[in-house]
């Protein structure tokens, strides 16, 4: 039987919950590693700290979504 994979998913209900950094601090390590990290969504806020973790990380773009009128 082939090594199963994990999935961690990090989520945050507020503006500074600190799981955006959290998330970052993670995954950071593992990226440089070479286990294939995968960023969905991360807001930083403007933080330096947060957005410099996430250098060399794969974000996932955004997509705008328009509704109708």
């Amino acid at each position: 039987m082939a090594d199963r994979g994990q999935l961690r998913v990090c989520l945050g209900g507020a503006p500074g919950c600190g799981q955006d950094l959290r998330g970052a601090r993670r995954g950071a390590p593992l990226g440089r590693a070479g286990t294939d990290v995968v960023v969905g969504y991360v807001e930083t806020h403007g933080r330096a700290l947060t957005a410099a973790l996430l250098e060399g990380l794969e974000v996932m773009p955004r997509r705008t979504i328009t509704r109708p009128r």
